[in-house]
């Protein structure tokens, strides 16, 4: 697996037909899912009920049980808050970082902004995964140094790409008007520059949500992320690997569940550079 650090690709192809209805369908579950697990899970995703075990899709536990005999549905909708609340958490940490250091170094002097992209560079000199493969080794096993681990190699994207931006708009004719003015770099760079980079990042926070689910649970499968019995999606799949061949659903319905998540990001991310583009 790899994990893109690149500024998302904008596409001017808008998702069809029933495609971004679902996917924003699926947002609205995902909502409910996080918010109100109590409500939505049947039964408790932590409680070990042996007698249960391993039972296969039915009425009573629609997604079949794991080998404690837990309701695999209730792990997934209680899942939602730790695989997809970390994932957001390392987006957003990641594009407000990035944000400020790609702004600053845009709006610097030549040698200080070589300087600090010569800093973002060195980022994406290592590949993505072992680079947080290593530091969450390092720091230890938990959802913590996961969430860390990935924050730390993804402001670099958002650095590069508010930086790209800011040097663009910088020359545009109502920022030099401004400029020759006396309006101070600072109030430019507020008023006439980050509202446009604002709505650039927005794309990109969209579709990098899917892909940061995407990291997160595949770190918790290579045994760095959450700690059992914690109802993770990417501990979930790790855990099934040994009963894949006598209780395939343990391992369908979680996998499942990470795809229409980075599906459903990566659809509505597309239409909103589509109507950006537009």
């Amino acid at each position: 697996m790899s994990i893109s650090t690149q500024p998302a690709r904008r596409t001017t192809a808008r998702p069809k037909g029933v495609l971004l209805p679902l996917a924003l369908l699926v947002l609205v579950i995902l909502a409910a899912f996080t918010l109100l697990p109590g409500l939505i899970a049947p039964h408790d995703p932590i409680a070990l009920a042996m007698a249960d075990r391993l039972k296969p899709p039915s009425l009573t536990h629609i997604f079949g049980t794991d080998e404690g005999g837990r309701d695999v549905f209730s792990r997934i909708v209680y899942g939602t808050r730790y695989s997809l609340g970390v994932a957001t958490a390392i987006v957003f940490a990641s594009a407000l970082f990035g944000v400020v250091y790609g702004a600053v170094s845009g709006m610097a002097r030549q040698g200080i902004d070589n300087l600090m992209m010569r800093i973002v560079d060195l980022f994406f000199g290592f590949p993505a995964l072992v680079l947080a493969l290593a530091v969450a080794a390092s720091i230890g096993r938990g959802l913590d140094s996961v969430a860390l681990s990935l924050a730390i190699i993804w402001w670099p994207g958002y650095a590069r790409l508010v930086r790209g931006e800011v040097l663009r708009l910088r020359e545009r004719p109502h920022v030099e008007a401004a400029r020759a003015l006396g309006v101070s770099e600072m109030t430019i760079l507020r008023r006439h520059i980050i509202p446009f980079v604002v709505q650039e990042v927005n794309v990109r926070v969209t579709t990098d949500i899917g892909y940061a689910l995407v990291a997160v649970t595949a770190l918790s499968f290579l045994g760095l992320g959450a700690n059992s019995p914690t109802p993770e999606w990417g501990l979930l799949i790790r855990d099934s690997r040994p009963y894949f061949g006598s209780a395939w659903w343990y391992l369908v319905f979680p996998g499942t569940m990470i795809m229409l998540t980075a599906t459903a990001f990566s659809l509505i991310g597309d239409a909103l550079a589509s109507r950006r583009a537009a």
